[in-house]
């Protein structure tokens, strides 16, 4: 049987103290949310329509720069389904048992990837 030292009692008080005050910071940061919420409930929803979210013309320059991003990424993921493809080939042709598990992973995410824009919209 091992004695419990001081020094490992204040460790475990330590440990206390932080997760309650944690605990306590949560807490508080969900009160002040809420309130913030209930006391001004349609604020965020003026605030965008003030700026012009919802109507008009899109901005050029931000246009542009999705469009050019979207481009990007639908580059680096051809790029890495590609890489995958070829990673799996490599382990069916070594018999690796786990091929046929990653090669259905790939398929699904692949089509999970193709079919995202319908999912979002």
């Amino acid at each position: 049987m091992m004695a419990l030292t001081f020094g490992q009692a204040l460790a475990c008080r330590d440990r206390r103290q932080a997760a309650l005050l944690l605990a306590l910071g949560v807490l508080m940061g969900t009160v002040i949310v809420v309130a913030v919420l209930v006391a001004f409930p349609d604020s965020h929803a003026h605030a965008l329509n003030a700026a012009g979210a919802f109507k008009g013309t899109p901005i050029t320059g931000v246009q542009n720069f999705v469009e050019k991003l979207k481009g990007s990424l639908v580059w680096l993921g051809g790029t890495a389904m590609s890489l995958v493809i070829a990673v799996v080939g490599i382990m069916f042709m070594a018999g690796h048992s786990r091929a046929h598990d990653v090669a259905i992973k790939t398929l699904v995410g692949l089509a999970i990837l193709a079919s995202i824009s319908g999912i979002v919209a």
